[in-house]
């Protein structure tokens, strides 16, 4: 079967950028342009997965599939969860405490695996609402990721300094959830697909609108860095929702055609097993976060190649 290679490129791409942003690519050698790459550019990776997601989506519900890939998803959380449970499965006591951290855990995921969980979540939450206009859930989209923003940068910024409710607010998994984060992004794809909007936006049109929305984002990111602690982090951010729907255009317009998947299997692979190969490197070693970076791209693809001859016999794990 035909397919656009340069979209699986994309993701392969975005692959690499949560392994940077896992290791703190730079770190050590600018803080700055750490802080622009970390806190900035690398921020595009898991809205343009989930944009690629909702994209495909779209056909999945229209056909009355969503339980079927909803299954195959909820498998694929379930296995890399196992297969990390290690890191994540504590219960020293049972204390009530201690069952609702591991209750969390499950239902938030571990580490980079909050990605499916939001994923899932998402995808539920627009089988609710598939029955309401496109204009209903454009709505939906700028009410959920404003919040997500707000929730992010009244933390960051410590807006109720001293309360519980900044506490909350620097929870991770308070803003960067299914329906604050995941969502809109999810929705995004959805839409663009429902309405065919990437053939009806010319490749100069997309280019152009991804250089200004990286621009902003870049922008967005130094104020950061000039005026909040640079050991914050950012998610959420305004110029995502620009940037990343005109990238993820962008490369729709870039035909590269092939019939293997073995790209998207491969962004895939490195996506599940980097935090893996992280850890040991971490725990193991004491290479600054840019080798650490390329380290555990080399591991993570190097993995992956026995990963994808795994999934051929049991198709489950990618």
């Amino acid at each position: 079967m035909d397919r656009n290679v340069s979209l699986d490129m994309l993701k392969l791409s975005m692959a690499f950028m949560v392994v940077g942003l896992h290791a703190g690519f730079l770190s050590e050698i600018s803080a700055l342009g750490s802080y622009l790459t970390v806190q900035g550019v690398f921020r595009i990776a898991v809205p343009v997965f989930l944009i690629i997601n909702g994209f495909y989506f779209f056909p999945v519900l229209a056909k009355g599939r969503q339980t079927t890939w909803l299954k195959r998803v909820f498998i694929l959380y379930a296995v890399w969860m196992l297969f990390y449970s290690y890191f994540w499965f504590s219960l020293p006591s049972f204390s009530l405490k201690d069952i609702i951290e591991l209750i969390k855990n499950i239902i938030v995921g571990y580490h980079h695996l909050w990605y499916i969980a939001g994923m899932l979540g998402a995808a539920l939450l627009l089988c609710a609402l598939q029955r309401f206009s496109s204009a209903v859930l454009v709505m939906t989209i700028v009410v959920t990721a404003a919040l997500g923003i707000l929730i992010q940068y009244l933390g960051n910024y410590h807006y109720f300094e001293g309360s519980r409710l900044d506490n909350f607010f620097n929870l991770n998994w308070f803003h960067r959830n299914a329906l604050f984060f995941s969502y809109p992004f999810f929705c995004i794809g959805f839409l663009i697909n429902k309405h065919r909007i990437h053939t009806k936006i010319s490749l100069t049109s997309a280019t152009t609108l991804s250089v200004l929305g990286l621009a902003f984002l870049l922008l967005e990111s130094y104020i950061n860095y000039s005026q909040a602690s640079m050991d914050e982090g950012f998610d959420n951010y305004f110029s995502l929702l620009i940037l990343c729907p005109f990238v993820f255009i962008t490369f729709t317009k870039i035909k590269v055609s092939g019939n293997s998947k073995n790209i998207a299997l491969y962004s895939s692979a490195v996506y599940f097993i980097h935090s893996f190969f992280l850890s040991l490197l971490k725990m193991f070693t004491d290479v600054e976060a840019t080798m650490l970076t390329a380290l555990c791209i080399g591991l993570s693809l190097l993995a992956s190649h026995f990963l994808i001859r795994v999934n051929s016999k049991v198709k489950f794990i990618l």
